[in-house]
């Protein structure tokens, strides 16, 4: 049985100096719970579930109930306690801003710096980025051209990590197995995912891809040995993904592979192998009812390999398969 017997004659009449109709509408709900359980003789778990009010909520109204009254249902206010406010001067925001437009490619840390030895100048480097941020917002000052509208500029990102250089624009193959695309996809079948590596010469069209159940540095590098041994490659490109570095860029260090990053948001520079991927997705994935294991999807890939490269003709190469266009090419040199 519900423990109401707390809730007294006086306190149910209590409600009429309470015009909150939230608390009005909790009391209503307990008093119903109270009423189900002494006419009808259901237990309180039971009278909750046909009133839909969850027992902790119910058992937290009551508690509330017997130690303040019919005053403590009324919702506590969602307002913080707490509001920051700006904490720094009319003459210190001038300051700052008349800096920035004498310097405007400077930064936070840059103006602060530049401000920090002034008499009665005690802001942090937090604070001036406020007072850049608000400065922008209100039309007082503009943004940086460098920042794209940010207030301070982006961290730039290092491209060139040890063995791997960065993309220099125009950059071209101009023989097989030079800037061989490599690229990763992913596909979800029947809730299973995989990751595919693929890799396409960009001048003969031949590709090579493998399935992995991620795509990590790990899996790139036994990818990379992988693709030694099928195609002749002598410089890679790929994009500036995690599952290229580490691993994958010692093992093309090992082999004495020339390893090239694009920028980033630059697809259209690997676009040979972007669209075999959707190349890949068409003819391979839409056609695939096998069983959903890396060694069974493998071996299948390994037989469409064989037909992409042997008797598919491509429009790009004259009719030709990729594999007689890179015979004809051998032949020519």
């Amino acid at each position: 049985k519900p423990d109401n017997s707390y809730v007294t004659k006086a306190d149910r009449l209590h409600v009429a100096n309470t015009e909150h109709p939230v608390a009005r509408e909790r009391l209503r709900l307990l008093n119903k719970v109270d009423e189900l359980c002494r006419s009808e003789g259901l237990a309180v778990r039971a009278a909750l579930v046909a009133l839909e009010l969850p027992k902790s909520t119910y058992y937290d109204w009551s508690r509330a109930l017997r130690a303040g009254g019919v005053r403590a249902l009324v919702p506590r206010s969602r307002r913080p306690r707490r509001c920051p406010r700006r904490r720094w001067s009319r003459q210190d925001e001038q300051r700052v801003l008349a800096e920035r437009r004498r310097r405007p490619y400077c930064g936070k840390r840059r103006l602060w710096y530049a401000l920090r030895h002034e008499p009665g100048f005690s802001l942090s480097v937090s604070s001036v980025g406020r007072i850049l941020q608000r400065g922008v917002r209100l039309g007082r000052i503009q943004p940086c051209a460098f920042c794209q509208g940010r207030t301070r500029p982006r961290r730039k990102h290092c491209f060139a990590t040890r063995h791997a250089r960065r993309w220099r624009y125009g950059e071209r193959a101009t023989a097989p197995g030079e800037l061989v695309q490599i690229d990763t996809m992913s596909v979800c079948r029947d809730y299973a995912t995989f990751k595919e590596f693929r890799a396409v010469d960009p001048l003969t069209r031949r590709m090579f891809s493998r399935v992995y159940f991620a795509a990590t540095a790990c899996n790139a590098r036994r990818f990379l040995q992988q693709l030694l041994t099928r195609m002749h490659t002598t410089s890679i490109q790929v994009d500036g993904g995690s599952e290229f570095q580490a691993e994958f860029d010692t093992a093309c260090a090992r082999y004495n592979i020339e390893l090239t990053v694009l920028p980033p948001r630059r697809p259209q520079y690997n676009g040979v192998v972007e669209r075999a991927n959707g190349t890949g997705r068409t003819e391979f994935w839409s056609q695939y009812d096998g069983e959903l294991t890396v060694t069974a999807v493998n071996e299948a890939l390994e037989h469409y390999l064989h037909y992409f490269n042997n008797h598919r003709p491509h429009s790009a190469l004259g009719m030709k398969t990729p594999n007689e266009y890179f015979a004809t090419m051998t032949q020519a040199a």
